[in-house]
């Protein structure tokens, strides 16, 4: 276990950079109960629930920026106890843990986190398919697609093609997907003078920011909407993905039609 740490961010960056919806790896034997998971964070956390899992989660619901948890003594045992591993690439105390916890690499499970729900629905299909777990898919993807047609339909009903919208880079595809019109992204690093000035001569009509990690407040003038939406869930009692779709819905005012 000497290397694990760099053999898994090496790891997380060539699946990211192949565009990879997860690291492939054999499927291990389950019990017959739903497979016990400990999840990196609540996001990672959501998307194995879905999948049919039994999850702990680490960085729980009350942080704000998860990835930034520091892993207890508790915590190893947790790891331990757990058959799988389940993180999205970026959360570092994940390799910390699984090496202080000598978790064997075939027990670890990198998802792709996004929550588009195109996107999600594909994280959750290949988790559910590395759990045994098709039947909990079956129904999730069902609940799912329902919700992705509403919010599609809200969307249309309220115009988003005609707003001009700046966007945080971590929401890019989900306001695509909605069908808004991105006149600019910035992110992920602080926005610098020049990004402000162009988002300023766009004149976008609203600003879609990370509440998480907030880049987008130099753009609240108070002349247009501004909004931060989540991708961990837990603001704003949210707690699976379909809270947070739901809370993309409520916060970004599109009513059902």
């Amino acid at each position: 276990m000497k290397n694990f740490r760099l053999m898994m961010m090496m790891r997380a960056a060539a699946a990211a950079f192949a565009g990879l919806a997860f690291v492939l790896l054999p499927v291990v034997a389950l019990s017959a109960d739903a497979p016990k998971v400990t999840a990196s964070t609540a996001w990672t956390g959501a998307l194995a629930e879905a999948a049919g899992a039994d999850v702990d989660v680490l960085a729980g619901y009350e942080l704000r920026h998860p990835p930034e948890y520091d892993f207890s003594p508790r915590d190893i045992r947790r790891a331990v106890e757990a058959d799988f591993i389940v993180w999205g690439g970026y959360e570092g105390f994940i390799a910390d843990l699984v090496e202080a916890a000598e978790i064997p690499e075939e027990r670890i499970v990198q998802v792709r986190t996004n929550n588009t729900p195109p996107l999600m629905r594909e994280a959750v299909r290949i988790l559910a398919e590395r759990f045994g777990t098709m039947d909990e898919y079956e129904a999730f993807a069902a609940e799912l697609d329902a919700k992705a047609e509403t919010l599609l339909a809200a969307a249309d009903a309220a115009g988003a093609g005609s707003v001009r919208v700046a966007v945080n880079s971590f929401y890019e595809p989900l306001i695509e997907w909605l069908g808004y019109d991105i006149v600019a992204v910035f992110g992920p690093g602080e926005p610098t003078t020049g990004t402000i000035a162009e988002v300023e001569r766009q004149e976008p009509d609203l600003i879609v920011d990370n509440w998480h990690v907030p880049l987008g407040e130099p753009f609240d003038t108070g002349e247009r909407t501004y909004v931060q939406l989540i991708n961990f869930p837990g603001h704003d009692g949210t707690r699976d993905l379909i809270d947070v779709l739901d809370y993309y819905q409520r916060t970004l005012g599109l009513n059902t039609p």
